[in-house]
């Protein structure tokens, strides 16, 4: 249980790096400059790369894993994240937390 707590908590510090834009196209998800070096590395790994569409996946499991209470059974819409991207995350923001 305890590894699901600091998984849970690397979540919503990794969730804090991302910003809406609220322009005249509609909202887009981006990723602040100063994010950790550990999220851009398993967004460019996971997804190939850095874009919008990625960031609303990656925004969506780490908001997930972040408010579950068990984050391998936790609720996830997978119209925005695959559910293999998903697992994908919580197993690499484990590693990240737990070492």
């Amino acid at each position: 249980m305890s590894n699901d707590l600091a998984v849970k908590n690397m979540a919503a510090a990794f969730v804090e790096y991302f910003e809406f834009d609220f322009g005249d196209a509609g909202v887009e998800l981006s990723l602040l400059d100063d994010a950790p070096a550990e999220l851009q590395k398993m967004i460019r790994e996971l997804c190939g790369r850095i874009s919008p569409e990625t960031l609303v996946q990656v925004y969506e499991a780490l908001n997930a894993i972040s408010e579950a209470d068990d984050i391998y059974q936790c609720e996830i819409d997978e119209k925005v994240c695959q559910l293999t991207l998903f697992c994908k995350i919580a197993r690499n923001l484990e590693k990240i937390a737990v070492g």
